[in-house]
């Protein structure tokens, strides 16, 4: 087995669980190298202030029951790469991630999302 499959797959486990356990911004941007590179369809969001300042916005748009409803539904781990596909309720059917973890750390990662059209 590669040795970087286990610590990929665990750094981005601990990362999840971080989130849905609300266990706050510092735990959420403490996965990230300093120099970590978040890449959204919005922006680049470069270096753990950066990548603050989206979890913060992100936390505050969410649907009050999203983390509640949160589903991983797959994740995919080769070397230092990652990739997840979630959902969080009805309003959010699809959401997708891909990191890029060395020594522990996510050093780039990738986001988009899906929000079901408002009725």
């Amino acid at each position: 087995m590669n040795p970087y499959c286990s610590d990929t797959e665990t750094t981005v486990r601990h990362h999840l669980e971080a989130f849905l356990e609300q266990q706050g911004l510092d735990a959420i941007v403490n996965d990230y190298a300093d120099d970590a590179c978040f890449l959204s369809e919005g922006r680049a969001y470069c270096g753990k202030p950066a990548i603050r300042e989206f979890f913060e916005a992100f936390i505050a748009s969410l649907p009050p029951q999203a983390i509640a409803e949160f589903t991983l539904r797959s994740l995919r781990v080769h070397s230092d790469v990652a990739y997840i596909t979630w959902s969080a309720g009805p309003e959010l059917p699809l959401g997708t991630d891909t990191f890029v973890v060395r020594k522990g750390r996510i050093v780039a990662q990738t986001f988009a999302m899906v929000r079901a059209p408002a009725n």
